[in-house]
């Protein structure tokens, strides 16, 4: 006998079943059914067959997006598949970076504020912004970073980590957000690489028992960060990282971003403070990028939207004020070429649009000589 249990209340639109059975969970899809996996659970949902145009501008504007947060989740993988509090590493810090990130992407794209730079067409690899790439309950922590210098050739970068001119130990251990021994402190680097996308890097700072500040810290590397050498003199906490990759140039300095993550072990929870670079010059703009996209035929006169046009209210659709309602004929005066054969029917609608208006003349009013005989009615019997 096999056992299996459905259900199907609530469960959205698309989706036929969220199940649990005797032969375990499976993905793919058959010739009517569609299969996957979402936490642990079996989802069904019908096979979608005959696709809309999938190069509209609205899709390629939402492929940009995608594409623009998952090569940059790819390359910061190292540190983003486990640096949110209370999400399981792996699927669901994935969600959860996706999420965090489309929505400051999204803003970034309607004010062109500079946060974010967008993935061209095809363009591989992470372009720089401000992304969220830790978050949880411990305070930030107070590591700033003034990069000194780039070296291109020898793939170095140099930066003095700012905490509040520490004299001690502890007081260099706090401002990094380690309290307890075992804490750590992650410094994260996005740099522009020779090959013009960029690179991640991390520095990980672990706090144990030691007489000196440079003893009391063992140092790890992650990413693109090949070695880290910490120097500390003059009360500042200075570090030398080499980078598996060149630098654009010698002065790439103003263009590497930084932040830095607290990690502190509670029982078996791990928890973290939250991180974010600070960008405000990315490049390449939405404009420049949404400009390589593949955007498929669009036809205006059935409203859909140009790859020039953003997405307008119902409000925005009213005649033009240079011509007053009365006149008539909007639909057929915006007729395309008379060469071409819908030109045809359009002069049709703007004789109409003529007639409306003669019959504002009799009538004196509104309605013979305005919208319904010049405008709609006249314009409408054109286009047919």
């Amino acid at each position: 006998m096999l056992h299996c249990r459905v259900r199907l209340n609530n469960i959205g639109p698309n989706i036929m079943a969220i199940s649990s059975g005797y032969y375990g969970l499976r993905k793919g899809s058959t010739k009517s059914h569609t299969y996957s996996v979402l936490d642990g659970k079996q989802i069904t949902k019908d096979r979608v067959e005959g696709g809309k145009n999938p190069r509209t501008y609205a899709q390629m504007v939402q492929r940009c997006m995608i594409t623009t947060i998952g090569s940059a989740y790819s390359t910061m993988k190292t540190i983003c598949d486990h640096s949110f509090e209370g999400k399981s590493a792996g699927m669901q810090c994935m969600r959860e970076f996706s999420s965090r990130n489309m929505m400051l992407l999204r803003t970034s794209h309607e004010y062109n504020n500079g946060f974010f730079g967008f993935n061209k067409y095809q363009q591989p690899g992470l372009v720089p912004g401000s992304y969220i790439i830790s978050d949880g309950s411990l305070p930030d922590a107070l590591v700033d970073a003034c990069v000194d210098s780039v070296d291109a050739s020898g793939k170095k970068v140099t930066m003095t980590l700012a905490l509040t001119d520490g004299e001690t130990v502890s007081e260099v251990a706090e401002a990094m957000g380690c309290k307890n021994f075992g804490d750590m402190c992650t410094v994260a680097l996005m740099y522009p690489k020779v090959d013009g996308s960029y690179g991640f890097g991390a520095v990980r700072f672990t706090y144990i028992s030691g007489a000196s500040v440079l003893e009391s810290f063992t140092v790890a590397v992650a990413g693109d960060a090949v070695t880290a050498t910490p120097t500390f003199t003059a009360n500042k906490l200075r570090l030398t990282v080499r980078m598996a990759a060149d630098f654009a140039t010698d002065a790439s300095a103003e263009q590497t971003y930084m932040t830095a993550i607290t990690s502190r072990k509670v029982n078996s929870n791990w928890l973290r403070s939250k991180a974010q670079f600070n960008v405000t010059d990315a490049a390449p703009s939405f404009s420049e990028a949404i400009a390589t996209y593949p955007i498929g035929q669009e036809r205006f006169l059935n409203g859909e939207v140009t790859s020039n046009q953003k997405p307008t209210s119902s409000h925005d659709n009213v005649p033009s004020p240079d011509s007053p309602e009365g006149d008539g004929g909007n639909t057929g005066g915006n007729a395309p070429s008379p060469d071409s054969h819908e030109g045809e029917g359009s002069n049709t609608g703007n004789d109409g649009g003529n007639t409306g208006n003669d019959g504002g003349n009799t009538g004196g009013g509104n309605t013979g000589g305005g919208n319904t005989g010049g405008g709609n009615t006249g314009g409408g019997s054109g286009q047919n």
